[in-house]
């Protein structure tokens, strides 16, 4: 109502011209919350816990939660970006705490997510533990918080840029809701 003009409005009203009566249009609401999945603890769950070691020790599953970071690095950084991993990759592996591994940075060849971005970065964490670790990380001095920092520096952050975020549980873990 901010653009209404009052004296214009009173004018109008006075000289008995006929308005333009509001109009309501319904929103349908969507809510995507995607929380069918608490989180677990897939080494705590005793059933099969040699086999579980075995299959993250083997990499056959990539952790007992995985992240994925989807984002966009502007055309003009893509090949300093490029350069940065590839003078940083082993550094940040080298310095990520115990229980986190660092699974590589990807680009996008083919998705059918729209608005995800064109690199992916993706985590693995043995427990929720190292992801409490992780977090911690983050806001310490350590080599491994400045490494994430420097990679996150390339991403776009003008408004609109493409970035998404997925967490995945082996199924074996996963107790399903709604």
């Amino acid at each position: 109502m901010n653009n209404i003009d009052p004296l214009g409005l009173a004018s109008s009203l006075i000289a008995g011209e006929k308005l333009t009566p509001p109009t309501v249009t319904s929103i349908e609401p969507e809510v995507r919350s995607g929380g069918f999945f608490p989180f677990c603890d897939l080494i705590k769950h005793g059933e099969g816990q040699q086999e579980i070691e075995d299959l993250l020790n083997e990499s056959v599953l990539l952790g007992s939660l995985v992240i994925e970071w989807g984002y966009d690095v502007p055309f003009n950084k893509h090949v300093d970006f490029k350069k940065w991993l590839i003078a940083n990759e082993s550094k940040l592996d080298d310095v990520t705490p115990d229980g986190i591994t660092y699974r590589g940075t990807y680009a996008v060849s083919a998705s059918s997510e729209k608005g995800s971005g064109l690199y992916r970065t993706i985590w693995a964490f043995r427990t929720l533990r190292a992801l409490e670790v992780f977090n911690d990380e983050m806001h310490s001095a350590s080599d491994f918080s400045r490494l994430i920092h420097d990679l996150c520096d390339y991403r776009d952050r003008d408004r609109g840029a493409a970035n998404s975020q997925q967490i995945y549980q082996p199924v074996r873990c996963a107790d399903r809701l709604g």
